[in-house]
């Protein structure tokens, strides 16, 4: 897709946790239409349906050592979400690790 996202960005579309790409909701609506329901638009993966999956999925990502990966698995520890612990110090290396690996956030 090359439409840009509209603001604020995580309204209009979606991180994969499969490839770490983020899909607009226009392109999942897309794969939805054409029977891509299970699948990422992507990567064609099948997407995960629970949090246990989709961090799994993330950990195997930040075992590759993929910036974006590291990035969004800082974000759910330094907001305790998807079953993780909140854990700001943790968020922090990761975020380091990341932006050391080229990440923009």
């Amino acid at each position: 897709c090359f439409d840009l996202i509209e603001l604020p960005v995580g309204q209009h579309s979606k991180m994969n946790g499969c490839c770490m790409k983020r899909v607009c909701n226009g392109c999942g609506l897309a794969a939805r239409q054409r029977g891509m329901f299970d699948r990422c638009p992507f990567c064609r993966t099948h997407l995960p349906h629970d949090d246990a999956s989709m961090l799994a999925m993330i950990h195997k990502r930040v075992g590759k050592g993929d910036a974006e990966a590291i990035c969004f698995l800082g974000d759910w520890y330094c907001h305790g979400s998807h079953g993780l612990t909140k854990d700001v110090s943790r968020a922090i290396e990761l975020w380091t690790e990341a932006a050391e690996l080229g990440s923009l956030d």
